[in-house]
């Protein structure tokens, strides 16, 4: 299993629900679309040779966010 840093922000406690009661109705959580965006900041920000460089360190092993268990994969 690819190893895994834990990222803690703090964001007011009624705009997180107010989120969290609209993605309910999308099926989705916060944690699916926060780790989307940070699969784009990734994207965004690391150049493709050192993408390409750490994905082979990974064995290709998708992105699993912890608390929901919900498995993100990128597709080209």
């Amino acid at each position: 299993m690819v190893k895994q840093k834990e990222i803690k922000i703090k964001y007011p406690e009624a705009r997180v629900r107010a989120i969290n009661s609209n993605l309910a109705k999308k099926n989705t959580t916060i944690e699916v679309e926060i780790m989307e965006s940070l699969n784009q900041i990734y994207k965004k920000h690391v150049k493709p040779e050192v993408r390409e460089f750490i994905e082979e360190l990974e064995g290709d092993e998708p992105v699993v966010s912890k608390k929901s268990r919900t498995i993100i994969e990128e597709h080209p």
